[in-house]
């Protein structure tokens, strides 16, 4: 009270000097310390659920990054971010002729270990996303596309029985369909509880398979099933050797451990519709291959009573043909097929219509396909 007793007696001792300062025109306050510089503004906007936003500092300025190498698991042996992988809604692979069996386990299969060799040609093609990081946050996922549904048609082999899955059973195997290659799947649930979010990975392999988009499979509750086509892509996922039929699977859900099985690839999805060949540039082209790129097979079992049934039956599997002569009783055919990667197969198939025994003789400028492709023509062969 006595200090503020002083203030006002001094301030009535000089009244004019006090009016002229309580007077006086004021300066403008001003405050500008939310005013942000408008690239800083909108780089904390994308951080606004960070400390950043609190600081009103770029996460740069105050975070340190430390930059740490983890620890590889074994279920990292599958393929890294170069290759495809999971897919959502490498140990090493066995000899060609072998498939392992259905397995349960949390250690994946080997990646093959071969001499390396003539591989098939790949196309450029884009890089495939990170798939075990995907599995964990779905970073780099591919963009969904739109999958047809499978009408009804064949049983699918059963890849992983119920018996091995905990009650999840997996059918599938490759088709193609309006020339777009698919992995046709079933997946059906016999176990007690509902199962979701189902991932999908496939090993390296041969034709580098590779999911185009992600697996879309609903939700299954306990007794129901459900069916989808999956977009295949090829040379993403390169497996070294020669080539083999082998197509190694990893299939994992929000309820149960990874499941791992093995398929078999078919020489017959990738046969395409540019295989067709006129006959001169077919004997051009059979002229110009060197007798080393001629292999042959024996198929005593097959028997073909008809030959416009079994031409019309190659036809519908993208096996052309070229022409056909007679040689003494036999009938000789000649036919053309081409898979990706632009590898021609000149064919020969030597028969008595009736009689059982077919030889089959190809030149390719691909000679180590020959074992895939026997495979395949006498699956045809054979009905």
């Amino acid at each position: 009270m006595c200090s503020l007793t002083l203030y006002i007696t001094d301030l009535l001792s000089l009244s004019q000097a006090a009016k002229d300062v309580v007077l006086a025109e004021k300066p403008v306050i001003s405050d500008d310390s939310n005013q942000l510089d408008p690239s800083l503004l909108d780089e904390l906007l994308a951080n606004i659920a960070t400390l950043s936003s609190v600081y009103h500092k770029p996460p740069d300025s105050f975070v340190t990054r430390v930059k740490t190498t983890p620890q590889r698991s074994e279920e990292e042996d599958y393929p890294d971010g170069s290759e495809a992988g999971y897919s959502e809604s490498s140990a090493h692979a066995p000899d060609s002729g072998a498939s392992p069996p259905t397995s349960s386990s949390s250690v994946p299969y080997a990646s093959p270990k071969h001499p390396a060799t003539t591989q098939v040609s790949p196309p450029p093609a884009a890089p495939a996303p990170d798939l075990l990081g995907d599995l964990i946050g779905l970073d780099n996922a591919i963009v969904p596309v739109d999958q047809p549904v499978e009408p009804a048609g064949p049983p699918l082999p059963v890849l992983l029985p119920a018996s091995t899955g905990q009650g999840l059973q997996i059918s599938a195997h490759l088709a193609r369909k309006d020339g777009q290659i698919f992995y046709s799947m079933l997946f059906e649930n016999n176990s007690q509880i509902p199962l979701d979010g189902f991932m999908i990975q496939f090993n390296k392999n041969s034709f580098g398979l590779a999911p185009a988009g992600p697996l879309q499979v609903p939700q299954l509750q306990p007794g129901t099933s459900a069916r989808t086509l999956l977009p295949m892509v090829l040379f993403q996922n390169m497996a070294p050797g020669p080539p083999n039929s082998l197509l190694q699977v990893a299939v994992k859900n929000n309820q149960q451990p990874v499941w791992y099985f093995s398929d078999k690839i078919s020489l017959l999805v990738f046969f395409s519709e540019d295989g067709k060949m006129e006959r001169a540039s077919f004997l051009e082209a059979w002229k110009s291959l060197p007798d080393s790129n001629e292999v042959s097979k024996e198929f005593p079992g097959i028997t073909v009573n008809s030959l416009e049934g079994i031409l019309d039956r190659l036809a519908a599997s993208k096996v052309f043909f070229i022409a056909k002569r007679k040689h003494a009783n036999q009938e000789v055919l000649y036919l053309s097929a081409q898979v990706p990667g632009g590898i021609t197969f000149l064919i020969e198939l030597t028969m008595v219509a009736g009689a059982p025994g077919v030889k089959c003789a190809i030149k390719t400028p691909s000679p180590e396909m020959a074992p895939l492709f026997f495979e395949a023509i006498e699956t045809l062969l054979r009905g």
